[in-house]
């Protein structure tokens, strides 16, 4: 009895030595059982639950016995529950909203939170409302209901918008149901799994007149739901306050750093702020938290505060300005992590802060595992561990140089949050900030400043408005010192370099470096002993991996590939030459035309999945014709990387300067020329035939769909026609001619419209494969079910992007491989 009581507090003592490494073993099992949840869907419910009770008595019986076995019990035990939990978070009441999707109906519900607004340059609003679904009428059948969170969306005059319901009042919208759908790409951010994680299961485009407001009855409006509208109440007196004393793109720009948002800025400052690396500024995160946390101390301190005293004034304010914000997820988050962070240094208990950190993790996925695939949490987690694991060390190393202490811990900061986020920023941005560490110590400390003074002056400006409005306007001034900063930083040479992208392989060898960086001494000397005693063991499969990378690597040598890239309901399509030349061929375009502040697919589609693939070049882009869908892209292409020469259709500079966005006096026009028909180009032993180029003599070539140039890319004996959106009238005229279209994979005309694709055009392109470039849940009904069935009847493989994904080919002139984003 004496031994295995001995054995028991010999086993407790070890875990209790070695907290942090049992909690980081515990978070990487929970995350790997997550992850894996995504990639096995299906799996039997009950047997995992029997699975994780087993290892929890396992875990539990080891305890008792004082086994050394405790530790992978537990491990296990987190694997299996981030399994279920991922399980569990996925499934979906059978009454959600999100079972109605394409239909037209009716819904009502309540809303959540404060509608945001957006004013459109034609002087109409768009508004996005927030609603818990509580009952849904499909057509004509009975009113039944519902649960789940939707999105939806209406455009209102200026007038018809005077009115705004508040949290908690009814809304019934009549509108087209849907599912949330993103741009799949590799390194895009996933919009379902980020809306899922918020809860977000469907949207509804409401129809013109279909929303009716009905506000909730004094008598039945909660403590709850008072205290949030007190609480949007108070974040549109911050902003209606700066509103009346400063320009509403700085008043904008401020209210975003207070409370988070991009609504309302300047382009130009969300880029230079995205360059220099402070682009979290804009957002709130547990800089925000740590930042108020530490004037809340000082302000302690100051008073001569008890310790406990100001770690009540701290969580108090925290709390306070959470609430402020909204509550929304990333905000509580922040304020966890931030906030229990920042305590745990301020106790002097840099330790604690880390076990902290790890809990919070471990306790924020246990309850939300789909936070896992949140880039929010991705990079608030990594970021925050990289000033608790790696900033003291950075910081150690740089005071051993001699730099001085107030230097090397600014320093030390953005090393960490850097170091701690490279892949992360690899993948999602390929983008990498050389002038951050000149931007935390001269940018972040004004940046801060505003907050301070932003915050104050709200306060005051409800007691004393003049003196609130006074340091708005100074808040102004210091705003367009960090503006001229960031632009002046943002154009140093190198201020921001290209990095790759990191597969998880790679991802998991960098952190495993990383990590073996900043282990205590005895750990990473024992880490180097067992190492140097294996190393014989650990050289012959590293040789045989690296000897196998080198082996792919020269059988991709002479290989081409033709990309299809998602970008909605548009087209757009990258050609990478054996020796990595790039060209493009369209390159879709802007979901709400040129709208100031619209989504630019250009910028936040192309451009990133051109970066994704090391592209910084481009050769030359060919553009079918002058339609958004195709060529409203290349204007962001042009501005954001080199380009050669922009191949166009002949319906004049003018039309395309219209559909990119760009003036017409812009020198970047200048690349543009029309082709000539028969025109034939080569780069790197690929053949562009242009088959199609009608003049503007030609009737209805002046505009429209009737304009599109065609291209043939010939590789050996692979082969890609591209139509853009071909009518049948001009396929008749290239089979008229002869033409030669014979090609192994067929990008589909007019997004698989009926007004393309006849069935003696399919018959003589003879395709093996039909990529269809098309949007999720269109308003146009593409692909039609006639061309579908006639592509079906010629025998080729019908492949979309809506479906797909991205849809990459892979050919060395003999042998075609294809690769879907989505399986």
């Amino acid at each position: 009895m004496g031994c295995e009581v001995f054995v028991y507090q010999e086993v407790m003592l070890d875990m209790g030595q070695h907290q942090e490494e049992f909690l980081i073993s515990l978070l990487v099992a929970l995350g790997l059982g997550i992850a894996c949840g995504l990639a096995l869907p299906g799996l039997p419910f009950v047997p995992l639950v029997i699975v994780l009770i087993g290892l929890l008595v396992w875990a539990a019986w080891g305890i008792c016995r004082g086994s050394k076995q405790v530790w992978p019990a537990f491990l296990l035990a987190a694997f299996f529950l981030g399994l279920l939990r991922l399980q569990s978070s996925m499934l979906l009441p059978p009454d959600d909203i999100s079972h109605f999707a394409g239909k037209e109906l009716r819904v009502a519900g309540r809303l959540t939170e404060a509608p945001q607004v957006k004013a459109r340059s034609d002087g109409s609003i768009s508004v996005r409302y927030c609603l818990q679904a509580e009952k849904v009428r499909p057509g004509k059948e009975e009113e039944q209901s519902a649960s789940g969170t939707l999105y939806v969306y209406a455009r209102f005059a200026q007038e018809e918008a005077a009115a705004r319901p508040q949290i908690g009042d009814t809304l019934i919208v009549r509108g087209s149901l849907r599912l949330p759908h993103g741009f799949h790409n590799p390194g895009q951010i996933d919009t379902e799994m980020l809306l899922r994680s918020q809860g977000i299961t469907a949207t509804l485009i409401a129809t013109k007149g279909g929303l009716t407001a009905k506000a909730l009855p004094a008598s039945e409006v909660s403590a709850w739901t008072s205290l949030l509208r007190r609480l949007a109440a108070v974040r549109e007196h911050y902003l209606s306050s700066m509103q009346a004393v400063m320009p509403k793109e700085d008043a904008a720009a401020i209210f975003a750093m207070l409370f988070g948002g991009y609504q309302g800025l300047k382009p130009e400052l969300l880029e230079f702020f995205a360059t220099v690396g402070v682009i979290h500024l804009l957002s709130v995160s547990g800089s925000h938290i740590s930042l108020l946390a530490a004037v809340m101390a000082w302000l302690g301190s100051t008073l001569r505060l008890p310790k406990m005293a100001r770690v009540v004034l701290v969580i108090s304010v925290i709390a306070i300005y959470s609430m402020l914000a909204g509550l929304v997820p990333p905000v509580i988050r922040s304020a966890l992590m931030g906030g229990l962070a920042f305590l745990a240094l301020a106790l002097d208990r840099e330790k604690d802060a880390r076990r902290l950190l790890l809990l919070t993790g471990l306790f924020m996925l246990a309850i939300s595992p789909l936070l896992l695939f949140h880039i929010s949490f991705q990079l608030s987690f990594a970021a925050t561990a990289g000033l608790l694991y790696v900033a003291p060390v950075a910081r150690d190393w740089l005071q051993a140089h001699s730099v001085p202490p107030l230097l090397s811990a600014g320093l030390a900061v953005t090393f960490g949050a850097h170091a701690s986020t490279i892949p992360l920023m690899a993948w999602y941005f390929n983008q990498l900030s050389l002038s951050a560490f000149l931007a935390n110590i001269v940018i972040v400390p004004l940046v801060e400043l505003i907050i301070v003074i932003g915050i104050a002056a709200g306060l005051v400006a409800l007691v004393l408005p003049l003196v609130g409005a006074v340091a708005y306007a100074g808040d102004s001034l210091l705003l367009g010192l960090v503006y001229e900063l960031s632009r002046c930083m943002a154009a140093l040479p190198g201020s921001q370099v290209w990095i790759p992208s990191l597969g998880w392989q790679a991802a998991v060898a960098y952190y495993v470096a990383l990590a073996f960086m900043v282990l205590r001494e005895p750990w990473r000397q024992q880490v180097r002993a067992e190492l140097c005693a294996r190393k014989m063991y650990l050289l012959v499969p590293l040789a045989t991996l690296i000897a196998f990378g080198i082996g792919y690597r020269l059988s991709q040598a002479d290989k081409l590939t033709f990309s299809i890239i998602d970008c909605g309901q548009g087209d757009a399509a990258c050609l990478q030459t054996a020796h990595g030349k790039a060209i493009l061929f369209d390159c879709g375009g802007e979901r709400d035309g040129n709208e100031p502040g619209a989504f630019n697919t250009g910028e936040r589609v192309i451009v990133p999945y051109l970066r994704h693939y090391g592209i910084n070049k481009v050769e030359a882009i060919f553009l079918t014709h002058a339609h958004a869908d195709h060529a409203g892209g290349a204007g962001a292409v042009l501005k954001k990387l080199p380009v050669g020469s922009v191949y166009t259709a002949d319906e004049g500079r003018e039309a395309y300067a219209q559909s990119m966005g760009i003036g017409s006096a812009d020198p970047l026009l200048q690349k543009l020329q029309p082709v000539q028909e028969g025109a034939v180009f080569e780069v790197d032993g690929v053949r562009i035939e242009v088959v199609y180029a009608p003049p503007l003599t030609v009737k209805g070539a002046e505009s429209g769909n009737e304009a599109s140039n065609v291209y043939r890319i010939v590789y050996g004996n692979a082969s890609f026609l591209i139509t853009g959106d071909l009518t049948k009238e001009n396929e008749k005229v290239i089979l008229e001619k002869g033409s030669n279209i014979r090609c192994t994979v067929l990008k589909v005309g007019h997004h698989g419209s009926n007004t393309s694709s006849s069935e003696e055009f399919l018959e003589a392109a003879g395709p093996s494969y039909a990529a269809i470039c098309v949007g999720a849940n269109n308003n146009f009904g593409h692909p039609k079910a006639e061309v579908l069935e006639r592509l079906q009847g010629i025998g080729a493989k019908i492949l979309r992007t809506d479906q797909n994904g991205e849809i990459k080919f892979c050919t060395d002139g003999k042998t075609m491989r294809v690769e879907t984003y989505v399986e």
